[in-house]
């Protein structure tokens, strides 16, 4: 099994330079409309104004087959795709769904059932010729999914249904148009589990694409676990589409887009969707308002169709601490821990997240991500811009390594308990019930201290006996060092946490949070070799002690 195997590789994390069998490049971008539910003519008119030709939705297959058998195309629910093929778009069919006639309307499990559902995705395939790819379930990894659709509710008996469901109706499309894409996998989130369960049970034979929903994933973290998926036998050149990915948060949405559009380029991910095309009343931002009017990661959208799409991509990251890609010879995009960036060339033209004109001092973000374009210098662009010199020494979400660390590594992390130290271990992610779907360190003493870039959560056995959870920095050399904790405690803690901050194994700072807040401690004095600790522990005890934590390690002062 994948969770069992995986620490052989000497894999995370893995250098962006390194060379990999599959393509990076551009992915083709796309769109998740909800025309099947609910037709929206005025948002459609809105596409061209942001380049969007591809669009991902479903034909519904109960609203559109009769008791009879015969298809009924009774409003443009149902009808859309002939308007979208009008427009010169493309699509993805998207089939999920049951029918009255089969299972009480649950999606089929029976042989008979899964070849009505085939026969039905053949007939929409037939009828609308522009339908390029058909993607074979929605995130079938869920409970949800399971609960509502009767499916089972053990994993690998669910992957295997699954790839029956896309055996057969890959069958079944391939007959109407050979050429046809079929794409498969339906995992919301990066979960190893589900993933190696459908390959194990044959997936990859069916599908021309593995599907994931990466929602739960930041983007500086997807490329490391998309690589801890291609370590799953058969999907180390398989090409990767995420077919839904967005967030709520409306402020940095654009950067937000194009930070994941450069880790999934470098990753091999060749079609890349955003969800929603217009609102949902999910929260999650459109790229166009009802009205049709693009929204500020609409704009985005229109930046990266314009300048990265289907371009070669490599990796212009020149430290753990910044993120970059290179689109081709003339476009670039970066971002990462604040300082200052000046442009070399008069030629290289400097836009904001949205693509408007980016004037002034221009300095770096972590989430708002500046892209550089030069369409007339034969000089490199990433040789066309300088940074001022990196004051970050340790960050535990840009240095979170899910397995192996670099050797030059000097940010560690570790488990207390009773004075001794214990490792973290590598867990695939959705292994069983109550665990991330996305790869996480834990430990194997008590299964509820766990670790991602994102948070971490300490426990105890009694109010004496604590599993903390320790950020160390090793310093190479003497030098004076502020440090930063940016941390949430869970409404559901009992009573906050316990944040420590250690010089050599003595303690020099403690408090105790309740709420969100950022701690500094600065003009701490370090010499060559000096253990800085970091500690997340309980306060008088860990009911719900989950906590988002992010440890940043600054240089103030190279004279001590």
């Amino acid at each position: 099994m994948l969770h069992r195997s995986l620490g052989i590789f000497l894999l995370l994390c893995v250098t962006l330079t390194q060379v990999h069998a599959f393509e990076s490049r551009g992915p083709i971008l796309g769109a998740a409309s909800n025309f099947s539910q609910s037709w929206q003519p005025r948002a459609l008119s809105g596409a061209e104004s942001i380049g969007l030709t591809e669009f991902r939705d479903e034909v519904l297959w109960h609203n559109v087959e009769q008791i009879d058998g015969r298809l009924a195309f009774s409003s443009m629910r149902e009808s859309y795709p002939s308007m979208l093929r009008a427009r010169g778009a493309g699509m993805v069919l998207l089939v999920y769904t049951g029918h009255p006639n089969w299972e009480s309307g649950h999606l089929p499990l029976s042989q008979e059932g899964q070849a009505a559902f085939a026969r039905y995705t053949a007939r929409i395939v037939e009828r609308f010729p522009h339908i390029h790819t058909v993607e074979v379930g929605n995130e079938f990894n869920s409970h949800v999914f399971a609960s509502v659709e009767r499916w089972p509710t053990d994993l690998s008996a669910r992957a295997q249904a699954h790839v029956r469901l896309l055996e057969a109706t890959a069958n079944a499309v391939q007959k109407v148009n050979p050429d046809i894409r079929i794409i498969g996998g339906a995992a919301h989130s990066i979960p190893l589990a589900w993933i190696e369960a459908v390959m194990e049970h044959g997936g990859g034979k069916h599908m021309d694409a593995f599907v994931i929903h990466t929602y739960t994933t930041e983007p500086e973290h997807l490329y490391r676990q998309i690589m801890l998926m291609r370590q799953v036998p058969g999907l180390e050149t398989m090409p990767i589409e995420i077919t839904e990915f967005g967030t709520t948060n409306a402020e940095d949405t654009p950067g937000y887009l194009l930070r994941n559009y450069c880790q999934m380029a470098l990753s091999g991910v060749t079609r890349a969707v955003w969800y929603p095309f217009s609102p949902r009343g999910d929260g999650l931002i459109p790229l166009l308002e009802a009205s049709g009017e693009p929204t500020g990661v609409g704009r985005a959208y229109r930046l990266i169709r314009d300048n990265f799409e289907g371009k070669e991509a490599v990796s212009i990251a020149p430290d753990a601490f910044t993120y970059g890609c290179k689109f081709g010879e003339s476009v670039a995009i970066v971002w990462g821990a604040p300082r200052d960036i000046e442009i070399l060339s008069e030629t290289v033209k400097v836009f904001d997240q949205e693509g408007a004109p980016a004037n002034g001092q221009l300095q770096l973000s972590r989430t708002a991500p500046l892209v550089l374009v030069d369409s007339t210098s034969q000089v490199p662009i990433e040789e066309q811009f300088t940074l001022a010199p990196q004051s970050v020494l340790a960050d535990s979400y840009d240095q979170y390594f899910y397995q192996d660390r670099p050797d030059t590594e000097v940010f560690d992390r570790f488990v207390e308990h009773r004075g001794e130290r214990v490792e973290f271990e590598f867990r695939p992610g959705q292994q069983t019930n109550g665990v991330p779907w996305t790869p996480y360190l834990g430990i194997s003493q008590d299964g509820s201290v766990r670790m991602t870039p994102e948070w971490a959560m300490p426990s105890s056995w009694g109010a004496d006996d604590p599993f903390e959870i320790v950020y160390r920095y090793v310093s190479p050399n003497a030098q004076r060092s502020r440090v930063s904790v940016t941390i949430a405690p869970s409404e559901e803690s009992a009573d906050g946490v316990l944040i420590s901050v250690r010089l050599n194994q003595k303690i020099e700072h403690q408090v105790a949070v309740t709420s969100e807040k950022t701690l500094v401690f600065e003009n701490i004095a370090l010499g060559q070799g000096d253990k800085l600790d970091v500690v997340l522990g309980p306060n008088r005890n860990s009911e719900g002690d989950f906590s988002t934590l992010r440890v940043t390690i600054e240089r103030e002062d190279d004279n001590v």
